[in-house]
């Protein structure tokens, strides 16, 4: 069956001859996803319940919820929701073509055979619902209304016209391939398109990977929504193909086709097309490599999805983005701006009492340097840089993450922009630092004559701030300065920080897109 016939509504019948398995039924789904969001709801409002027990059963809830995705849940739900809309009629008249002739279903799939392969298409003997359907927004944002002239050439506004082989073949991909997903922009929903486009892959494990990731789709805001899909793809695909083996994902993966449709109440205008490129950086060979991505990106994206995308954000987020379609010298000042702009938002939420904001991980900066230019281990492995980076990190970070009555020192805000604004020199950073140092071994001085002659952390000698200048006087400073800031407010995996389970935020997994 090259199309599957969608059923609008309750009231509507279905074509005759098909089965249940034949079609998609989008108000029985509806019901079923209603009663998740339901239940959901009841769960939240239950008053006999704890904190605690809430997040139980909301995790029970939503494993249930995983486990009928792709049998009792449709995974094609969110492609035809919105085919049922403006594009319905079309689809409908297409997918008669095929139904109202299935005694010449194998001369309708040799024409579509010899079209692709520019082969003599003969004469029909019969007629089609459709031979000429107009080129619908969902699948061809590009030749929507006012998109399709490269000038006005007259005053209609209306979609070019197609042909019924590219539709019916577009909607079939699409069903198959596409994401469609909706962003909350005040009152209400604009729509993000996805489509990934692969360089050499087989059509089942495409498929598999497009299924396991819609899977765990989460509704959030613009930016984070593509930073989100493309790490999350990226690790579906790590999981979803252990025998990879060709290196970097980018080579199988190419990235996302992504398109904005803002919502102007009772149609959806195209507002932005692009392409995310899956991360050059993302390479392994073997198992053990696998899994390490895996962690990494996973720790990403529970990263990025907890920054608010207000303000001074945005610009952050799209740092990130474009580090992540970047290679070589231009991802790494994108991930600097990033880094940058992260350890001062890091410190100010954590100040607030932020307890879902994440810091990085040492261990993942290491393995994102290493792949994006291996020269950078010469500076991240110096014991100089590390013993600046590390005083940086007890300075701020690590104190931040330690319990008021706890603290032996006090926490140095400011610290990140300091940072940035002396790395426009050498001089001006190594000035910087050298008082920063001193600063920080006396303030641990005077803690150990306190403490018995104890010191609470270690100082750093003056051979290693040696090493440090040497690391200076070799590298730019912006770049010795924006490495600063990515370890300096980052922590290694031996510091034991508890991080607040997700299922507390388990609402946003279920973000309703059923308008």
């Amino acid at each position: 069956m090259i199309l599957k016939f969608i059923k609008k509504d309750a009231s509507q019948e279905v074509p005759d001859g098909l089965l249940v398995n034949d079609y998609f039924n989008y108000p029985a789904q509806k019901v079923e996803l209603d009663n998740y969001k339901k239940r959901f709801a009841e769960i939240e409002s239950n008053k006999l319940f704890n904190v605690e027990q809430k997040k139980v059963e909301r995790k029970k809830l939503a494993e249930e919820k995983l486990s009928e995705f792709g049998k009792k849940l449709d995974a094609e739900f969110d492609v035809y929701r919105e085919i049922i809309k403006n594009p319905y009629a079309s689809f409908s008249k297409l997918f008669d073509n095929f139904h109202q002739n299935r005694d010449n279903f194998r001369l309708l799939v040799k024409e579509i055979l010899n079209y692709y392969t520019d082969q003599p298409i003969a004469k029909r003997s019969f007629k089609l619902a459709d031979e000429k359907p107009t080129s619908q927004q969902l699948y061809n944002p590009n030749q929507g209304k006012g998109l399709n002239r490269g000038k006005a050439n007259n005053p209609s506004m209306g979609n070019l016209d197609s042909n019924w082989i590219s539709e019916t073949m577009k909607i079939s991909g699409a069903l198959d391939m596409m994401v469609c997903q909706y962003v909350k922009v005040g009152s209400s929903y604009d729509l993000k398109v996805f489509v990934p486009e692969f360089n050499d892959i087989l059509l089942h494990k495409a498929k598999d990977v497009v299924c396991h990731f819609k899977k765990h789709l989460k509704s959030t805001s613009p930016i984070k929504l593509d930073i989100i899909n493309i790490l999350d793809f990226t690790e579906k695909f790590i999981k979803e193909t252990p025998e990879y083996n060709k290196g970097k994902v980018k080579n199988t993966i190419k990235g996302f086709h992504s398109v904005y449709q803002k919502d102007l109440g009772q149609n959806k205008a195209v507002a932005n097309i692009a392409f995310i490129q899956t991360p050059d950086f993302v390479e392994y060979k073997n198992k053990d490599e696998s899994l390490e991505w895996i962690e990494i990106l996973s720790q990403q994206k529970s990263l990025i999805s907890n920054i608010e995308e207000l303000g001074d954000s945005m610009q952050g987020l799209q740092a990130y983005r474009d580090f992540l379609g970047s290679v070589s010298n231009s991802a790494l000042g994108h991930f600097s701006k990033f880094n940058y702009w992260y350890s001062g938002y890091l410190m100010q939420q954590l100040t607030k009492g932020n307890k879902f904001v994440r810091a990085f991980k040492i261990e993942h900066l290491n393995k994102f340097y290493h792949n994006m230019e291996p020269k950078l281990s010469e500076i991240i492995n110096n014991e100089g840089f590390k013993a600046v980076a590390g005083a940086i990190r007890r300075s701020t970070v690590s104190l931040q993450y330690t319990p008021k009555d706890q603290r032996k020192f006090d926490i140095r805000y400011g610290l990140a922009q300091q940072l940035q604004n002396k790395s426009k020199s050498k001089e001006d950073l190594a000035t910087f630092i050298g008082e920063f140092i001193s600063t920080y071994n006396a303030e641990t001085g005077r803690n150990a004559e306190k403490n018995g002659g104890k010191a609470l952390r270690a100082n750093v000698k003056e051979g290693e701030l040696m090493r440090f200048y040497d690391i200076l006087d070799s590298n730019p400073p912006r770049l010795v300065g924006a490495l600063l800031a990515s370890y300096g407010f980052a922590l290694s995996s031996k510091e034991n920080v508890q991080e607040p389970d997700e299922t507390e935020q388990m609402q946003d997994n279920q973000e309703d897109t059923n308008q």
